[in-house]
Parts: C-alpha cells; structure tokens; sequence
C-alpha cells in the first residue's frame, strides 16, 4: 500500500509539474504530449488513494498519519471527476469515449459523492 500510495502521488506530482511548465510557455492549461489514458490513471489513483485513507477511522488515520500519508476526500473526489469528465452540477459526464476505466471511475465517482 505503502509503495502504491507514493507512485501515485509522484506521478500526480510530475503531471502538476509538466502542466506548469506548459501553462507558463503559453500551451495551455494541460500538457497535451501527456497520454489522457496516462492522465486519466493517475487522477484515478491518486484520487482514491485520497479517498481511502480520508475514510479510515481516527485512531488508524493517526498512526498512518504519523508515517506521512494523509488522505483528502474533497481532492480525491475531484480528481475522480477530471479523470471521468465530470462537471460540477451536470448529469452527465463530457468524455464520449466509453470502457471500463470511463465506467469503473463514473460508478466510484457518483457512489463515494453521495
């Protein structure tokens, strides 16, 4: 879990910073050389990552905590909805493109929303 955690969020990291680095040279908010399969897993799992450590009970958050890893349900829920092309106050997701990752993360999405 441990190993899993620190991927993702070194992969979130490396998006942030290529998003950066392509909003400062004026190519827009997003990197687009970045493969929005690539993208959509990383938001995906760092999301929930987020989400299951923000839903650990307190004492068990605490000890977790005290080995640097805490969980953020509000961030982990809005990454699960870029990742599925979620608007807020919208029905319906905008990504077209069907699957089981698209179906997978919608269905995570609108039950941990809730």
């Amino acid at each position: 879990m441990r190993t899993t955690i620190t991927i993702y969020r070194q992969l979130g990291q490396y998006l942030d910073a290529v998003d950066a680095e392509a909003t400062a040279n004026g190519h827009g908010p997003i990197d687009t050389n970045i493969d929005q399969d690539f993208r959509s897993g990383v938001y995906v799992g760092v999301g929930m990552c987020n989400i299951v450590l923000s839903m650990m009970p307190g004492k068990l958050a605490t000890l977790v905590e005290l080995f640097g890893y805490k969980g953020d349900r509000k961030l982990g829920l809005e990454l699960l909805m870029k990742a599925g092309g979620w608007i807020d106050g919208e029905d319906e997701p905008r990504i077209s493109v069907g699957g089981l990752p698209v179906s997978f993360n919608s269905w995570g999405y609108l039950v941990l929303k809730r």
